[in-house]
């Protein structure tokens, strides 16, 4: 069954079905079992929702190499 630092760090391709098969009942579970994952889910269905419904939403304008750099970025000051 993973953790839940595996449970955060793949919790969109849980969302958005991405996840393979055979993956998804280990995560299901844990999540059931799991208050504080459950909720961090649940949290993020929210936002998605909410974000999906706003008519002001609109996808940025940014490459996904730059997206990638500035993650690289921050992964690098954090172990600082």
């Amino acid at each position: 069954m993973p953790k839940c630092k595996n449970i955060a760090e793949h919790s969109s391709e849980y969302l958005d079905h991405n996840m393979p098969w055979w993956k998804r009942p280990g995560y299901w579970l844990h999540i059931a079992i799991c208050v504080h994952c459950r909720r961090y889910i649940n949290q993020l269905k929210l936002t998605i929702d909410t974000i999906s419904k706003s008519p002001d939403a609109v996808p940025p304008s940014v490459s996904t190499e730059e997206i990638q750099a500035i993650v690289e970025k921050m992964k690098q000051s954090t172990k600082q």
